[in-house]
């Protein structure tokens, strides 16, 4: 094919523009259209190298696409949690590394769950910002003072039977994790909190002094690693080999997200080298490539 038709081919797929192009290869948007109309007058060859190198890239990049969800076990043990506290009223805590897919699991649970509330947080979080959250996810204004949003989340939640989920729940300082338990004991709702390890640390208090809030929770997961079970299921959803299951747990570290990114770029490389299919060597030459 010629590489003007490829160009228009993909750019027509992906509905890129002329301006897209122009920033993604550097060239001027009056030049890549006048190559494209054949009117160019300058270094053909520059312009086509930089196209194919362009239409390569963009290739690759389709192929490294991200891979399928998958109900993977740090999925099961959210849901089974979360299920737990959202149809008994209780308080959970799932932890565990960062990559272990805990975001993906909580996403996956409001969708199916749909009356479940989602609070992502950030290390910019106060008591307050917490209330205003909650309060705007209710339909609120998320405007007014401490005491008046508690007043109304409380109100709006009570008896409710939903399920407050606050992902990332580490980053939380006391008076925050102190709200919800107030917003639990006074409304009645389930919470599940989600973050890594140091949130049990968080919740007891070094001294344990925060028993009144420990003592609240009912349900506790520590997430360690994916099991080998989970890469084979992984593998299969995109049609890899999973004799290759061993090998890829052991150079992903039993990390779902090195491990999503191990298997895309795996076949990447194994596809540039011209090898028909992933081996051994390829995953343990990639692993290299990845950063710890």
């Amino acid at each position: 094919m010629d590489i003007r038709t490829e160009l228009r081919d993909l750019m027509e797929t992906k509905n890129y523009s002329i301006a897209y192009v122009s920033t993604a290869t550097g060239l001027a948007k009056s030049t890549i259209s006048m190559w494209l109309n054949g009117n160019y007058n300058g270094k053909n060859d520059k312009i086509t190298d930089a196209m194919n190198n362009f239409i390569q890239r963009e290739r690759e990049r389709t192929g490294n696409s991200d891979l399928p969800f998958v109900d993977i076990s740090t999925v099961k043990y959210i849901t089974e949690i979360g299920r737990l506290c959202h149809t008994q009223g209780k308080i959970g805590v799932c932890v565990g590394k960062a990559g272990l897919g805990k975001t993906v699991a909580v996403k996956r649970y409001i969708k199916e769950f749909m009356d479940s509330i989602l609070i992502e947080s950030d290390s910019g979080y106060t008591a307050k910002s917490l209330l205003k959250e909650i309060h705007r996810r209710l339909g609120l204004s998320g405007k007014g003072s401490v005491y008046d949003l508690m007043d109304e989340v409380v109100r709006k939640l009570n008896q409710s039977g939903r399920l407050l989920i606050i992902d990332e729940a580490e980053n939380l300082p006391y008076r925050a994790l102190e709200i919800t338990r107030r917003i639990h004991d006074k409304a009645g709702v389930g919470i599940l909190l989600v973050g890594r390890g140091i949130l049990l640390e968080n919740l007891k208090g070094y001294n344990n002094q925060y028993d009144q809030l420990y003592s609240r929770v009912k349900f506790t997961k520590i997430i360690d690693k994916i099991l080998i079970q989970d890469v084979i299921k992984i593998l299969e959803s995109i049609g890899q080999n999973t004799k290759l299951a061993e090998t890829y747990l052991q150079y992903s570290d039993g990390n779902t997200r090195r491990l999503e990114h191990l298997i895309s770029h795996s076949i990447s490389i194994a596809k540039f080298n011209g090898k028909a299919e992933v081996d051994d060597a390829v995953i343990k030459q990639t692993s290299k490539l990845l950063m710890a």
